[in-house]
């Protein structure tokens, strides 16, 4: 299988940072017309996280932030 590689315009780096963390890596990717791994390539790049939280639900880091301020 031939390679293809199709440079990043400033669009699609917009598109990925607008939509970074809201939307799924796979949502993302078939938006941008890429591979997840070109997608998540770009993000390591840009040092942004794909990684999203469902609704209604905090990080971890910010539920045991919330437990120590609560005991003191």
């Amino acid at each position: 299988m031939p390679w293809s590689r199709r440079a990043w315009t400033e669009d699609d780096v917009a598109k990925l940072i607008a939509m970074a963390g809201k939307v799924p890596a796979e949502q993302l990717a078939e938006e941008l017309g890429r591979s997840v791994g070109s997608v998540a390539v770009k993000a390591h790049e840009l040092r942004i996280s794909l990684r999203t939280i469902p609704r209604g639900q905090k990080a971890k880091a910010d539920t045991d932030g919330e437990r120590a301020r609560c005991a003191s």
